[in-house]
């Protein structure tokens, strides 16, 4: 079945049932789970404010720390249910490139994301990363939502 899983994480509630899924896929199967956290330089966020600002920092560490608490939290579960687990943190301007180009660069198999849902001017204004991967994956994509 599968050999290698990706699962990327933004450390939330909804991702962990991602997790979650990657590794009920993965355990009878003997696959290894990778856990990705890909995050944008915060230039591109806040151009406004400049690399050098306070508040800039302030953010980076934040952002910095729920990356390795969502990795975290990807290498406890795996070795909670004996799954074989790497944890990869990109920063990419663009996520959704980073999930893909990490998947072939891995040599991963299935992909399996979280999606919010969201629909209507949300999903206009906010854009979807799932979707984005859906799009440009040359590897299936699990959903879960």
């Amino acid at each position: 079945m599968y050999r290698r899983i990706l699962v990327p994480t933004d450390g939330t509630e909804l991702s962990a049932r991602a997790i979650e899924m990657a590794l009920r896929l993965a355990a009878p199967a003997g696959a290894v789970v990778i856990g990705m956290h890909a995050s944008t330089p915060p230039y591109l966020l806040a151009p406004e404010l400049g690399l050098a600002a306070p508040i800039d920092d302030a953010w980076r560490h934040e952002r910095e720390q729920q990356a390795q608490d969502g990795l975290a939290y990807v290498r406890r579960r795996a070795g909670e249910t004996g799954v074989a687990c790497e944890a990869l943190l990109v920063r990419h301007d663009s996520p959704h490139e980073a999930i893909v180009q990490a998947a072939r660069d891995r040599a991963c198999d299935l992909i399996v994301m979280a999606s919010h849902g969201r629909r209507g001017m949300a999903a206009r204004l906010l854009g979807s990363e799932t979707a984005k991967v859906l799009t440009h994956s040359a590897i299936p994509v699990l959903v879960v939502r």
